[in-house]
């Protein structure tokens, strides 16, 4: 394709475009220059790119998995200054979820995965999390069980004096089977003293996921974006999932989290649509070795998410019942889509619904 035909731009934005339409390898300086100045024609052409990149990848097919989010206790002590979700035990919206709960919620629904975080604290804490593990996997033996961010794993260690590798181990043998990708925020030094200083920063959050990596574990792997970062930061932090990827090949799915402002938050907006967007567009450029790119409508919106598929994403994530960590932070997204709504969306977005597994493979009957 003749990017000069759609815009005036600088050659190292040309060449991005044109290698990232067919699948080919960014440089480094390619990949920056593709933040370098979002212009509405420029934010065209990316989407053009990034769906060409898409359909070698995947053709019209857009997946989603039906999956239940559990989030025990929302009780943490890591003071994040962008959550809305974590709470002290006074807070009125503190809660703690017991066992029979959340098997009753599991019995209701019958999910293909289950996706398990929590926060940072002693109500919930490492033994106690371990055997939710064991009974979900005894009581059903086919759930794709995705549980625990690297951030969770570190405190693990640390409060039950054990090694990171020691809690991946147990945890792989009691059924887990991936790690989420949260707690990543955004690669940047600044940020991270800024924001979140009292939990694990990038290397630790790397190092932690290229661990599971080397035990058998896939991981996701995500970037929280638009509450001060720059385009240099977020591209240097898909270079940096890209490098750690070439090493450990086991980041199965990259999801760009669109940052929720809730109330009282030190911002009052988040990412615009088109952001959301652009994020995407550059992420499945630049991330070449990274199989999966999700739309996560829980955070942009459906209609955004929707949207995203052709913009680079081939996966919506799914039904995600009971989302709290997003809605509690303020997202207006409904907290649940049904199968037949989900397939309608993505039809509607001029793609083919896949019902899909834990594992990005089609889900059988």
């Amino acid at each position: 394709m003749n990017w000069k035909n759609t815009l005036a731009t600088d050659t190292l934005f040309e060449s991005a475009l044109e290698n990232g339409a067919k699948g080919r390898r960014l440089d480094r300086d390619e990949a920056m220059a593709l933040g370098a100045c979002i212009t509405p024609d420029r934010l065209h052409a990316l989407g053009q790119a990034a769906l060409a990149n898409r359909r070698l990848r995947f053709g019209d097919r857009a997946t989603f998995v039906f999956n239940l989010q559990i989030n025990p206790a929302n009780i943490c002590g890591a003071r994040c200054s962008f959550c809305n979700y974590a709470a002290s035990r006074k807070d009125a919206h503190a809660y703690v979820m017991s066992e029979a709960e959340i098997l009753a919620k599991v019995a209701q629904l019958q999910p293909t995965e289950a996706h398990i975080v929590g926060g940072l604290n002693q109500v919930w804490p490492y033994e106690r999390n371990l055997e939710l593990v064991r009974l979900l996997r005894t009581r059903y033996p086919s759930l794709h069980i995705k549980a625990f961010t690297a951030v969770e794993i570190a405190y693990f260690a640390k409060t039950a004096g054990k090694s990171e590798e020691e809690i991946l181990q147990a945890l792989k043998s009691a059924g887990v089977e991936a790690l989420p990708g949260g707690g990543a925020e955004i690669f940047s030094e600044r940020m991270y003293r800024q924001h979140w200083k009292n939990k694990i920063g990038p290397t630790e959050w790397i190092r932690l996921h290229q661990m599971a990596h080397g035990l058998g574990l896939a991981t996701n792997a995500t970037m929280l974006f638009g509450f001060g970062d720059t385009w240099a930061e977020r591209i240097a932090h898909l270079l940096i999932l890209r490098e750690a990827q070439d090493r450990s090949k086991g980041f199965a799915c990259f999801i760009p989290l669109a940052f929720q402002p809730g109330t009282g938050n030190f911002l009052t907006h988040g990412p615009t649509p088109l952001e959301t967007l652009a994020v995407l567009a550059i992420a499945r450029l630049v991330l070449d070795n990274i199989p999966h790119l999700k739309s996560y409508w829980p955070m942009s919106g459906v209609e955004t998410a929707a949207a995203g598929l052709s913009w680079g994403a081939d996966d919506m994530d799914g039904t995600i019942s009971e989302e709290k960590i997003a809605h509690l932070a303020g997202a207006q997204t409904p907290k649940g889509l049904a199968r037949d709504r989900m397939t309608e969306t993505i039809r509607m977005a001029g793609f083919v619904p896949v019902e899909r597994d834990g594992r990005f493979g089609t889900k059988k009957p």
